[in-house]
């Protein structure tokens, strides 16, 4: 028989509604008679040892198919008692239970046990959850800081991000794919407050449903947004230094009132930070020169950041299945760097060629705003689902470069002074529309099937002036216009089937992309139009109540953002820029993952991902001009092996300690400039979380990692560490919370990197602004009880400048 009958007739059997069986349903309520999704629902059939087990949705519904019998019932939900019901007869027809109220369980405030708060790591089907708001640590830290200390994940000094090694990282706000570039999604992160994030979500092997944008995964930051009944404010506030001052506030409000939900929020934030910065190059000995050359580089900066968020929504839940939003976001901001320091080109035998004092100065301003409108809409008793989602972005974005660099008279040059003035203002325009579709076939089975359509422009003019014969000139070399276009065209389709011990997904995702470079300036235009297919698939058992083992598979794309492609010129200071590569073509990798879960406490995973025509970053150098190029090239491979456990464990009752550790070896492989790229190194690194309770509302929290040496493309990352601490204190009913944290206590937070590929040779070693001290309180007036919210796992925005 044909594979395509066999399947075609398994999911027949799998959709015939059981014999002599029946449906028992209900809904969850809390105490404010609102819908509670998420309860666990549970079932036993009496004298039968193992129970049905199910979660309540969005309308908090559960629904069961059982066999004629007696039942009894068991309903929980974190914060409020266990609700029991015994004696429920099934005899052929469909039982409804009605409402179910939860009563908010109450204990002493002396105990030490927080009731109905969620773990600071979490672990579920497909990803790895951060819950920020449990964390002491977390206050006064930018959404950066708190992402480069997530398990397993690293951000280089460009903003890029690395997850279990694997660079080229999607990052997702809300549900939205980000489309910054790397170093303006970076400058974005640090000027998110920590008080304005809900949790990070480590996403290592999605699904078809998402976005296939990600070699490396996809990493979720989950922005506050709840919407809660009646009139509810909170308001927060910090202030502490590094080496330099650090402070800001916010506040958010949230107004219900029958069908209608208000929300808005703003915060404001100062950063100040200073670096102290060597950097180290390594020139070929030149045939015509006795000695080689070297330019030994230092400077210090200082980057203060001013950021302004807000935000402002309505909701409105026209009756029970239909439900309207619309929603309109800001971001602006201005982000300065100031670096002073020299340059020093010297003979290996230290004989001084160049002397240079540099003095620079980069101003970037930005101004986002985001506009969007949903809805979602429920059929039928089984409550199949239309969801919508629409978009669009206006981001505007503006950096004014000075570099001066003064050269002293040496036996070798004469003094002259060297200046460059650089302006980029860009502007990008983002249109996305999102149509999905969830159905029910069985209770066992749900199929989804969707659409997205994503259309941007980007204006982008690199405007270069130099000084030549004391007047300031066009550099008609590095200036440049580019302008660029691209549409994304996916649709996808999604089976689950959740048996009492299996679980089955499978899909297929179909991705078009069409885009144009447009340089202006050199008149040059680069078009592209390619067709992928991306599957994904994920099966799991269950061994009793403890025991789970999932195999999952993805095929993801990487596809380079419009800075990579730009081939203007970013002068990191006289000497040192990035330019871009327009022949850039997109990276393709296939992703497999093994997990063995034991309880809720123990998890380990084995990974091994394979990419061809990766993207990395490559060095060129220029000794005869002192100039190293940075830029992004493909080559041919890279492979990512390795392994990954978590583990928590509670040694007596108010002490929780979550410890991470990982090992894997990335292997890049190729040829760059007709020279060959081999780099394979193991690496590991380990975490340990430690939350204590004490009595009258008192919190210790300790923090402990450290990440090995890490080979990243041509480059290697020297290994760091770092030891961090709080204590919180809840006062007024737990309404007010005061903490104070120290972060890198030991100052043992490095960036060093060392590159050999071919005759390039380069050493970084940035001494970072990371240990600080920061005091923070937050205030929360009104009611907890949540209303109905809807979940987002669309995606969008991450290879846009200025976005937000």
């Amino acid at each position: 028989m044909p594979l395509h009958t066999k399947l075609c007739m398994l999911l027949l059997v799998f959709s015939l509604p059981g014999f002599g069986q029946s449906d028992v349903e209900g809904v969850v309520r809390n105490e404010l008679t609102e819908t509670i999704s998420g309860a666990t629902v549970s079932i036993q059939e009496v004298g039968k040892a193992q129970p049905k087990q199910t979660k309540t949705d969005g309308n908090g519904k559960f629904k069961f198919n059982l066999s004629n019998g007696a039942y009894t019932l068991t309903v929980s939900f974190q914060g409020y008692s266990t609700y029991h019901k015994t004696d429920i007869q099934v005899a052929g027809n469909p039982v409804d239970l009605g409402i179910i109220q939860l009563i908010p369980a109450h204990q002493s405030i002396e105990a030490i046990q927080v009731t109905g708060q969620k773990r600071l790591i979490e672990h579920k089907s497909d990803r790895m959850v951060i819950n920020i708001e449990n964390s002491i640590l977390a206050d006064g830290m930018t959404a950066l800081e708190i992402l480069q200390r997530a398990p397993a994940v690293k951000v280089d000094d460009d903003g890029n991000i690395n997850m279990r090694g694997k660079s080229d990282v999607a990052v997702m706000i809300n549900g939205k794919l980000s489309y910054l570039a790397p170093k303006d999604l970076a400058t974005l992160l640090k000027g998110t407050p920590s008080s304005s994030l809900k949790s990070i979500e480590l996403i290592t092997n999605p699904s078809a449903k998402y976005d296939a944008q990600g070699m490396g995964g996809i990493i979720n930051i989950q922005m506050k947004a709840e919407r809660k009944s009646g009139f509810n404010v909170s308001v927060n506030s910090f202030g502490g230094a590094g080496r330099k001052e650090r402070y800001g506030a916010g506040v958010n409000m949230n107004a219900q009132s029958g069908k209608w939900n208000l929300m808005l929020g703003y915060d404001h934030g100062f950063r100040g930070e200073e670096e102290y910065r060597n950097f180290d190059r390594y020139f070929p000995k030149n045939p015509q020169e006795e000695f080689s050359r070297k330019s030994i580089q230092y400077s210090t900066t200082s980057e203060p950041l001013r950021t302004n968020n807000a935000k402002l929504g309505l909701d409105f839940q026209a009756n029970e299945k239909l439900y309207f939003g619309i929603g309109w976001t800001g971001s602006f901001g201005t982000y300065k760097n100031f670096n002073n320091g020299f340059n020093d080109i010297l003979f290996s035998n230290e004989e001084r060629i160049s002397n240079s004092l540099t003095d620079n100065s980069n101003v970037s301003k930005w101004n986002t705003n985001t506009l969007n409108f949903n809805f979602q809409q429920q059929f039928g008793s089984q409550d199949h689902t239309l969801s919508g989602d629409f978009e669009f972005l206006h981001a505007d974005y503006k950096a004014d470069q000075v570099l001066l660099s003064d050269f002293q008279e040496t036996a070798h040059q004469k003094p002259f002074l060297s200046k460059r003035v650089n302006k980029t203002p860009s502007l990008t325009k983002l249109y996305v529309g999102k149509l999905d579709y969830l159905h029910h076939l069985s209770n066992q089975q749900v199929l989804e099937v969707g659409w997205k359509s994503s259309f941007m422009n980007a204006d982008n003019n690199a405007i270069n002036d130099t000084l030549k014969a004391g007047q300031m000139v066009r550099d008609m070399q590095t200036s440049n216009h580019f302008l660029y276009e691209e549409q994304i065209h996916a649709g996808y389709v999604n089976y689950k089937l959740d048996l009492e011990e299996w679980n089955l997904t499978a899909g297929l995702r179909m991705e078009q992309t069409a885009s144009l470079g447009n340089q202006l300036t050199a008149a040059i235009e680069t078009r592209r139009n390619y067709l992928n297919w991306f599957p994904s698939a994920s099966i799991s058992k269950k061994w009793g109540e403890r025991h789970n083992l999932q195999a999952s598979y993805s095929r993801r794309i990487n596809r380079p953002d419009y800075d990579d492609l730009n081939p203007f010129r970013y002068y990191v200071d006289a000497f040192v820029f990035f330019e871009g590569n327009p022949l850039l073509q997109p990276e393709l990798a296939n992703s497999y993952e093994l997990n063995y879960g034991y309880g809720k406490n123990l998890h380990l995973s084995l990974f091994f991902t394979d990419v061809s025509d990766v993207m990395t970053s490559v060095l060129t150098q220029i000794p005869a001009k002192n100039q190293t190029i940075r830029s992004r090239a493909n080559i041919e491979g890279f492979r990512n092996i390795g392994a990954s456990l978590n583990h928590s464990y509670n040694p007596v009752s108010f002490w929780t300690t979550i410890n991470n550790a990982s090992t894997f070896q990335n292997h890049y492989f190729g040829s760059f400039n007709q020279e060959a790229i081999e780099n394979k190194q193991w690496s590991y690194t380990v975490q340990s979380n430690n939350i204590f309770k004490l009595p009258k509302a008192w919190s210790f929290e300790l923090n402990g990692q450290y990440n090995s040496a890490e080979s990243d493309g041509v480059f290697e990352r020297k290994g760091f560490g770092f030891v961090s601490a709080g204590i919180m204190k809840k006062v007024w009913q737990d309404k007010l919370s005061l903490k104070l944290a120290a972060n890198d206590i030991f100052k043992t937070m490095k960036y060093q990197t060392e590159s050999h590929s071919g005759s390039v040779r380069m050493n970084q070693h940035f001494n970072l602004d990371s240990r600080t001290f920061i005091f923070s309180l937050s205030l929360k007036i009104g009611k907890e009880g949540k209303m109905r919210t809807r979940e987002t796992d669309s995606s969008e925005q991450q290879r846009v400048r200025g976005g937000s």
